[in-house]
């Protein structure tokens, strides 16, 4: 199942879905103790990092990881691990327990085992998407894919070859972010939305996105801003 929520602009868009992370977070500390967000990189989400960090919210009880990472280190210009540290652990979130990917950026297999050490549950999934249809780092043609997308999968993270992408990845699989109790999909633009709407008709590996967007009992919202 999914839900769409539509808005005018940018800015109304990313306080509306500010204040929805920050009250899913919210209940889940209230019911658990604590809460588990993982988060996806890129360009996209600066704004929506830089709003929530500004959220109020008992941040020192929340676990933020990543949904996926570029095989770099962490000070890295492209890794995902930095664009988290300058734009969400800041200000009010500066106090959540953050944990990266790329634990050794010498090793893909040392790093992969510490990632997928993790047990805790996640309460949400915050995804963007590509205009090739990728999410998390689930790319198109990626020697990984169908692995990656294997409902069975008992993995968290699998690495990832991307055919039109720098780096190798580290990406949540498909049955990782299903067993996450809420997603969220946020993408912008009418390029986007296009690719959003072709994804909706037919789950296909062409558009990884597709799978998410296909799960009656693991519904998804998505949130769209032109």
């Amino acid at each position: 199942m999914m839900n769409l929520h539509t808005y005018a602009d940018e800015a109304s868009c990313v306080r509306e879905l500010a204040a929805a992370i920050a009250a899913i977070l919210g209940q889940a500390i209230g019911e658990q103790g604590r809460a588990g967000l993982a988060v996806s990189g890129g360009r996209s989400p600066i704004a929506l990092f830089e709003a929530l960090s500004n959220t109020e919210l008992d941040w020192s009880r929340v676990d933020i990881s990543l949904v996926d990472e570029r095989f770099v280190a962490p000070s890295d210009p492209d890794s995902n691990e930095g664009l988290v540290r300058r734009y969400l652990l800041q200000a009010r979130a500066a106090q959540a327990r953050f944990t990266g990917l790329v634990s050794d950026p010498a090793s893909m297999a040392a790093s992969l085992e510490r990632a997928n050490q993790a047990t805790g549950e996640l309460t949400l999934a915050l995804l963007g998407m590509g205009e090739d249809g990728h999410t998390a780092s689930l790319f198109p043609q990626a020697p990984e894919l169908a692995q990656a997308l294997d409902p069975a999968q008992a993995l968290r993270y699998v690495s990832v070859t991307p055919e039109s992408a720098a780096h190798l990845r580290i990406s949540m699989t498909l049955a990782a972010l299903l067993r996450a109790r809420r997603r969220i999909l946020f993408i912008g633009g009418a390029a986007k939305r296009a690719v959003f709407e072709r994804a909706c008709i037919t789950k296909t590996k062409a558009m990884p996105v597709s799978f998410l967007l296909d799960q009656p009992d693991s519904p998804i919202d998505v949130y769209w801003h032109p």
